[in-house]
């Protein structure tokens, strides 16, 4: 019997919605053919995007159970980030300008 859909909608400006599925079946040892074997291949790593309060995101995240995979790190003077991975081992960053 499928499960409801638990996700998230993220809307940035007024035409972009972009729905994450959270509640999907992890994949064991799933890999990123762009980002975790040794022969990289061209093409797009992961999505990232601009967020208001990266800890406000970062406080929601665990208490969804979302393991944050890399972060929060500065990256450079002005940019502060955090990575998670979808159930299938892709990547989605999260930044906070600073």
């Amino acid at each position: 019997m499928p499960t409801p859909c638990t996700h998230a909608r993220l809307a940035a400006l007024i035409w972009l919605h972009i729905n994450l599925i959270f509640n999907g079946v992890r994949v064991p040892r799933a890999r990123n053919a762009l980002l975790d074997v040794p022969l990289k291949l061209p093409g797009m790593t992961h999505p990232a995007f601009i967020v208001d309060d990266l800890k406000a995101l970062q406080h929601w995240l665990e208490a969804q159970g979302i393991l944050i995979t890399e972060g929060p790190h500065h990256i450079g003077p002005r940019r502060i980030a955090l990575f998670i991975r979808d159930p299938d081992g892709n990547v989605l960053e999260f930044n906070q300008l600073v």
